[in-house]
């Protein structure tokens, strides 16, 4: 069964739509792009698209690919000294260049609502609509055996101290954990699979007789350009486990969750409890 993750996210953005229209005042959002990669270029068009359909008021500041990591910060910085009061978010678009560490960029903590640095008072996006997957479907985490894939700081760990708070058993292996994740999985323990690693085919049908759930947010492309999550293609054709599709799915909770984390900056979190309850 795959999950439609395209009505979830549209729910959400018609929520904070109706909140927006209510306040009045549009949250403002500013979006930091480095150079013209393609990939960058596209992940923005949605993000622009998001905040016109709901309200939110998008600036859109495109720095030299040459730009140092020095330069960026300075930019950064200057724009918040200089508009703090008028600045609701901000985010740097990824991927970055080479020689731009997005680890060394400085978001100040009240405005960074990609949840980029661990000191960030907001949740990350990508992990936040997961869970938020999870309660649209009415699937109880509660006490289930859950196996993460990938443990990057803006996805994987995150995801398994949110998991942790609902009371889940988690099994946490890396990109190259492939033994961990086929034992895991041979045992019959394995209630929910979570996968960010980027690489076809990581998760297959074999061992996933249990399994009841499938979140797939990896991304990876083939040789001739063709997007594909972790999961094979049989995988997508289990009847028995509820899956994400590869287009479609995850993203779209991430951008949706940029906009909730925008409008729990401007209005705070009590006032958007509604939205992912």
């Amino acid at each position: 069964m795959i999950i439609d993750c395209k009505s979830i996210a549209q729910d959400i953005k018609n929520k904070i739509k109706n909140i927006i229209a209510e306040d009045g005042y549009a949250p403002v959002l500013y979006i930091y792009q480095v150079g013209d990669n393609p990939a960058s270029n596209a992940y923005i068009r949605g993000k622009l698209r998001d905040c016109e359909e709901v309200g939110i008021e998008a600036k859109l500041i495109k720095l030299s690919e040459n730009i140092t990591e020095d330069e960026l910060n300075n930019k950064i910085l200057e724009d918040y000294n200089y508009n703090w009061e008028d600045m609701d978010g901000i985010i740097v678009q990824l991927p970055l260049p080479k020689h731009i560490n997005p680890k060394n960029i400085c978001i100040p903590d009240a405005v960074d609502v990609d949840g980029f640095n661990t000191t960030s008072p907001f949740q990350p996006c990508t992990p936040l609509g997961v869970m938020k997957i999870f309660d649209s479907i009415g699937y109880n985490l509660d006490g289930k055996n859950v196996l993460v894939c990938g443990q990057s700081d803006i996805v994987g760990r995150p995801l398994v101290d949110m998991l942790i708070k609902r009371h889940c058993n988690v099994i946490s292996v890396n990109s190259s954990g492939s033994f961990m994740k086929c034992t895991a999985l041979a045992m019959d323990m394995v209630d929910v699979i979570i996968s960010a690693v980027g690489k076809r085919n990581f998760i297959t049908p074999l061992g996933l007789g249990r399994v009841e759930v499938c979140i797939d947010v990896g991304i990876n492309y083939d040789e001739n350009g063709k997007q594909h999550g972790d999961c094979s293609d049989n995988v997508y054709e289990m009847e028995n486990i509820k899956v994400t599709p590869r287009i479609g799915g995850v993203g779209l909770m991430t951008r949706a969750m940029l906009l909730y984390n925008v409008c729990v900056a401007k209005y705070g979190e009590h006032k958007m409890e509604e939205v992912i309850g």
